[in-house]
């Protein structure tokens, strides 16, 4: 049975990280084609049609040239017909998807917990990949995302009075953070994208386990990023893309909820 729910999630993981790739692709574009003021049914038109194209050549996708997983590597991650490159990310979001749907299938079955579950995995997935694309964390995702995250706390959670504080502290934490920033160096240094996303985490994960989700952004941010710094090989003033440090640090604190326990018991002993 376990292996049977693993298979179904990870399938159904794989068909929703194809609509994520369209997501990620099409969602900035929109917004930058209409300079920011995008209605409902224009996000609504501008990611059903038109039909899977080739980005190079716009020419339309057969049904076999679009099996999620299987025609990247049939195809060798290039257009059947102009041979362009897709880019490992069409790839990499759909194996992520795949394998964030089989997790919440295998530990929680088919249920409205794992589906909700899902849905929090899937749009930390979307929003990394447009981050590191286009330092964007657009807020079509991040409303929809903040009321599901209310509900799913509300119905699996502590409640909702702990996700407004989870999304109260990590709006919170990130906007003092960012003002402080502004107000030393004269620059923005921390984006308002990040911050709303913060809030948006806390809503699913409540107040107990923001410590961990910033312990983990912080910490992997800088583990990431420091080499590149001391080797010059990155700028004073280069903008860094929080949002992914963000998403995983909301992941391991998901996945991981005995996290924010522990690190309680380790800094406040009993």
């Amino acid at each position: 049975m376990f292996l049977l729910q693993s298979a179904a999630g990870a399938s159904l993981g794989a068909v929703a990280g194809s609509f994520l790739n369209v997501v990620i692709h099409r969602v900035p574009r929109l917004i930058d084609s209409h300079e920011g003021a995008v209605s409902v049914s224009e996000y609504v038109s501008g990611l059903a049609w038109p039909p899977s194209h080739c980005p190079g050549c716009s020419h339309r996708l057969a049904w076999r040239d679009n099996v999620p997983i299987l025609s990247y590597f049939m195809l060798g991650g290039r257009c059947r017909f102009c041979r362009q490159a897709y880019g490992p990310r069409y790839l990499v979001v759909e194996i992520a998807a795949a394998a964030a749907f089989a997790f919440c299938t295998a530990t929680l079955g088919f249920s409205a917990n794992a589906f909700l579950s899902a849905l929090f995995l899937g749009g930390l997935i979307a929003l990394t990949a447009i981050d590191i694309e286009e330092q964007l964390l657009p807020d079509v995702l991040l409303a929809p995302l903040f009321c599901l995250g209310l509900a799913f706390h509300g119905l699996y959670g502590a409640g909702i009075p702990d996700a407004l504080w989870g999304a109260a502290a990590g709006y919170g934490v990130l906007r003092l953070i960012g003002e402080s920033y502004r107000l030393y160096s004269g620059v923005d240094g921390m984006g308002y994208g990040d911050v709303k996303f913060a809030g948006v985490i806390g809503a699913w994960l409540g107040l107990a386990a923001m410590p961990v989700v910033f312990a983990i952004a912080f910490t992997s941010g800088v583990a990431l990023m420091l080499p590149f710094a001391l080797s010059g090989r990155l700028a004073s003033r280069t903008a860094i893309p929080f949002g992914p440090f963000l998403a995983f640090g909301g992941f391991c604190a998901f996945a991981m909820p005995g996290l924010a326990a522990a690190m309680i018991r380790l800094f406040v002993p009993v």
